[in-house]
């Protein structure tokens, strides 16, 4: 007689906390392109950017965590026609905006080395680059031409379209009726994240002892983000209950306390260590903690995390992250057209160029973010 489990579909609570964790994650990522703040003449921009900001982009481990958490914990019960056109309403319209700016800039500034660097306009890498993103596969193509081609941060969305693809196809295996294959897709899904994680582990520690290194396969590393952490995600939450049962000992104040103290001890380690055996694969661990000790959202760090800006900060974390660059490349040159010295003045005040970039680019993502959810209730974006 074949054993069954039948998969309960209940309503599903938010989790404040990982809403809070998305927008303090796209904040730190715009962090890590203020790249300017490093020739700061003041020593304290200089010192914030050199030892903080610049790791900011380890953030995108956590937006991969969570996407595969949210996957399992909001999706399972949904048929796959359904999901990836939720996915793609989600994602796609913003994604071809942003790609469609990106490439009318290109053009206009032709002529502009720092800012075109996407190939000579109707050249055959530039074809294929607009082919590229518009069809998100950009980030299959291990070139930093073609993956950061127009808009730089568009490479993390080519990955996790396709990891809605691997990720619910992962899924539905573990989540069978039949408990015999999801106990086999359990341990075989485990299995295949471990081993992604040591394929990466040994890709670094080649690099490390070659004295060679990558960009492309450090960071970028689509297959090591949907095998590894958008896989470890999907499992994270699977797991989570046979977790919170393990730590349900312990006060939910000092795991969330412990939690944080790790994440930063790891965050802070950065200034020590300047080796590329420490990678992507290494933030998993951090974060990992991270969304087990705050799952509950009952703690003192929680509450502080449901205050109205953190949550403001999550709610428009996708358009941030998607629209930031526009502002920090933009505001010089839009500053220059004005006023040749106004650019000098604003390039040599690396702080004050810092806090109207923050600024800016805050207010330009909320603008981007009730336009686009009016044309969602609209039904404009079907």
């Amino acid at each position: 007689m074949i054993k069954e489990v039948v998969v309960k579909s209940n309503k599903k609570e938010k989790i404040y906390s990982y809403n809070a964790f998305k927008g303090i994650g796209a904040l730190f990522i715009l962090f890590s392109h203020m790249s300017y703040l490093s020739e700061a003449v003041n020593p304290f921009w200089n010192s914030l950017w050199k030892n903080f900001m610049q790791y900011g982009s380890r953030f995108t481990t956590l937006f991969f965590m969570i996407s595969g958490f949210f996957l399992a914990y909001t999706w399972k019960d949904r048929k796959f026609k359904d999901y990836i056109l939720s996915k793609l309403k989600r994602v796609y319209p913003l994604t071809i905006i942003v790609f469609i700016l990106a490439l009318g800039i290109s053009i206009l500034l032709s002529k502009n080395i720092e800012v075109n660097k996407n190939g000579e306009i109707g050249s055959p890498i530039w074809i294929f680059n607009v082919f590229a993103n518009i069809f998100l596969i950009k980030t299959f193509v291990p070139y930093e031409r073609t993956f950061y081609s127009f808009h730089g941060p568009s490479w993390y969305i080519s990955v996790l379209f396709a990891f809605y693809v691997f990720g619910y196809i992962f899924l539905k295996k573990i989540n069978s009726k039949n408990i015999k294959v999801r106990e086999i897709w359990l341990k075989r899904s485990l299995n295949i994240c471990i081993m992604t994680y040591v394929i990466e582990l040994l890709i670094c520690l080649a690099m490390f002892i070659t004295g060679k290194g990558s960009l492309y396969l450090r960071y970028v590393n689509p297959w090591f983000r949907i095998f590894a952490e958008g896989l470890a995600g999907v499992l994270l939450c699977e797991y989570m209950p046979k977790i919170q049962r393990k730590i349900r000992f312990f006060k939910v104040n000092i795991i969330e306390i412990f939690a944080v103290i790790l994440f930063f001890v790891v965050y802070i380690f950065n200034n020590f260590n300047k080796l590329n055996i420490f990678s992507a694969w290494i933030w998993t661990f951090p974060f990992g903690f991270l969304l087990i000790a705050f799952r509950r959202d009952k703690g003192c760090i929680s509450k502080f995390l449901k205050k109205k800006p953190f949550q403001f900060l999550g709610n428009i974390s996708f358009e941030l992250y998607m629209t930031h660059a526009f502002v920090y490349e933009g505001l010089p040159i839009m500053v220059g057209i004005i006023s040749k010295s106004l650019k000098e003045t604003l390039i040599y005040y690396a702080g004050t160029r810092f806090i109207i970039t923050l600024i800016l680019s805050i207010v330009f993502a909320w603008i981007v973010n009730q336009l686009m959810n009016k044309m969602y209730k609209l039904k404009i974006l079907r």
